[in-house]
């Protein structure tokens, strides 16, 4: 899947269009509309719409189109204020669908994700909870695994969504949680057995390609080693582990605990497209504001990491400051190649409100 117009039916709206490969969206400076993009994708995708609360946006509607298959598009139209109102329509072109009143489904967002799951048929069931892992807003850059909306929540649901994700059956991993939690007496032997088979699990050709490719990415954007690993803690419950090694007496700006953990954010993405990418599934990595403050340091390689999951066939979406970006050649050439819409005061996303 990639994300092929994101559009309105109010002319305030900017409407974006998107190349199938790479994609930056500048800004001259904060506040015209990057971050919102984010979560208007997200909203669009079925998610959360509280960003939308204002009294302004009420009669809004936003359609998002999708390229699920070589000339096989799918829109998903949704209102702001009526939930029941989500309406999918599939094409066999690209299209602007603002007076189309024929679309194939109408219903709730239960109603819309069931239809859109049986279309695309993922290699992964329950897109909605995997997303994010691909849609990286500025509120999901601060852990590898755990996402912004699981922040409050059990480890297992955050365990279980990375189990499903390298390959591991997360059903078997939750089930050990379940066991221990149980009073009946019996489950002791039942406990043991479903550890002993956990074991197992964590072992794989698929774990081993996401591995390699983690390191890859690790050598592309930081060129240094950066190792994953899965393994059972002195608990037996599973752990999931991402980590660079880095020279103690460098100078460089991976001593800052926020900027290693946006970079590898950002490499864990770039992994996961690229070992899925012959898959049915998400095939985007979209990151706000990668090159920020000091992350600058590693600004050409994320821009490599950039053309290599082009080169596969990834779709890149990426927001931006202009001036955050020093390398005057990966400017220019931004500016000239891969330019998809440029924010500014005078041009915002949402308009002025």
């Amino acid at each position: 899947m990639k994300i092929s117009k994101l559009y309105s039916n109010n002319e305030n709206f900017k409407t974006i269009i998107f190349d199938k490969g790479i994609n930056f969206i500048l800004s001259s400076n904060n506040g015209v509309g990057k971050s919102s993009l984010f979560k208007l994708i997200d909203f669009c995708l079925l998610g959360d719409k509280h960003f939308l609360g204002n009294e302004h946006f009420k009669d809004y509607i936003f359609y998002i189109e999708l390229q699920i298959a070589a000339n096989k598009y799918i829109t998903i139209k949704r209102p702001v204020t009526n939930g029941k109102n989500i309406e999918l329509k599939i094409t066999n072109k690209k299209s602007m669908l603002l007076d189309e009143k024929d679309f194939y489904k109408k219903g709730s967002i239960g109603v819309a994700k069931s239809f859109f799951e049986n279309k695309v048929n993922y290699s992964i069931n329950k897109f909605r909870t995997y997303i994010t892992y691909f849609l990286r807003d500025e509120y999901n850059q601060n852990d590898v695994f755990i996402l912004n909306k699981n922040a409050s929540s059990h480890e297992i649901e955050y365990k279980t969504l990375i189990a499903n994700l390298v390959g591991i059956d997360g059903r078997k991993i939750r089930r050990k949680y379940e066991l221990e939690s149980s009073t009946l007496e019996s489950t002791q032997s039942d406990l043991e057995k479903v550890i002993e088979e956990n074991k197992t699990l964590i072992t794989s050709y698929f774990i081993d390609r996401l591995k390699d490719s983690i390191a890859k990415y690790g050598r592309i954007i930081l060129g240094k080693e950066v190792s994953f690993s899965i393994d059972l803690n002195s608990s037996n419950d599973i752990e999931f582990s991402i980590n660079v090694k880095n020279d103690e007496n460098s100078n460089d700006n991976l001593n800052d605990e926020a900027t290693i953990k946006k970079l590898l954010c950002f490499i864990f993405a770039s992994a996961l497209a690229e070992i899925y990418v012959q898959k049915k599934l998400i095939k985007f990595v979209a990151f706000d504001s990668p090159f920020d403050g000091n992350k600058n340091s590693y600004e050409d390689g994320i821009y490599r990491a950039i053309h290599q999951l082009n080169r596969i066939g990834i779709q890149t979406i990426i927001t931006s400051n202009e001036d955050v970006i020093h390398n005057p050649e990966n400017l220019s050439e931004i500016k000239n190649e891969y330019l998809t819409d440029y924010l500014s005061n005078d041009d915002k996303l949402m308009g002025d409100f």
